[in-house]
């Protein structure tokens, strides 16, 4: 199937508050959401003219330098002291968090209000990622978890999973959108590999065993 992808372009000029502006360390890396990246030369501007350092960095798996996505989890190390998200919602930003230790100075300019980010936010779920990683060395029969969607199906990458762990039995679950309540219908699975977005980690108190990222093992998404 083809498919057009097409950026939808927040009109309105975004200009970013004194006051977050001077809470800002002096070398920061700039992430926008899709709808906002036509604006970023003119971000960037704003904050250098402050005598700051805007890096500039792109994930993996996005098409432009600065744009953020869910799935860019990613360890940073461009000389960072700290990381501006300019959007909504905080899905985005807290995917910096992941593999970073950096405070996310986040501004929304639809609502005009801003907030800083930190390691303790996602604690929680770090906790349980740590707890499902043990949980699979030790269990004997694997589910894995593999999409079929555009862009994040990992089928040929997790088929390693056999050689890397020749001591488990690995079931490869297939679908187009991972239904958790299904998974409750395999009950001889004692944890799960997930191999399509690894932000599906988020709602992991869904699933109903233990489970990890193919990132946690090893096999980079």
């Amino acid at each position: 199937m083809k498919l057009t992808f097409v950026d939808v372009k927040y009109k309105a000029p975004i200009m970013l508050p004194h006051d977050f502006i001077e809470q800002l360390p002096h070398k920061v890396v700039l992430f926008l959401n899709i709808q906002f990246h036509h604006q970023y030369e003119d971000l960037k501007r704003q904050i250098v003219e402050t005598g700051r350092e805007v890096l500039t960095v792109r994930p993996k798996h996005a098409w432009h330098d600065g744009q953020i996505l869910g799935c860019s989890v990613e360890d940073w190390d461009a000389g960072q002291e700290g990381f501006v998200y300019i959007g909504d919602g905080l899905f985005h930003p807290k995917a910096l968090l992941f593999k970073n230790d950096e405070k996310v100075f986040i501004y929304d300019p639809k609502t005009r209000k801003s907030r800083v980010l930190t390691r303790q936010d996602i604690e929680q779920i770090l906790r349980q990622q740590k707890g499902a990683l043990s949980a699979f060395h030790m269990a004997q029969n694997i589910g894995v978890l593999v999409t079929t969607k555009y862009g994040q199906s990992r089928l040929k990458q997790s088929l390693k999973f056999e050689e890397m762990f020749p001591d488990k039995t690995f079931y490869y679950l297939l679908a187009d959108v991972i239904d958790f309540s299904k998974l409750e219908d395999f009950p001889f699975i004692e944890a799960f590999v997930n191999t399509a977005c690894p932000r599906i980690m988020d709602d992991n108190e869904k699933v109903p065993k233990p489970m990890v990222n193919m990132d946690d093992l090893g096999i980079v998404w």
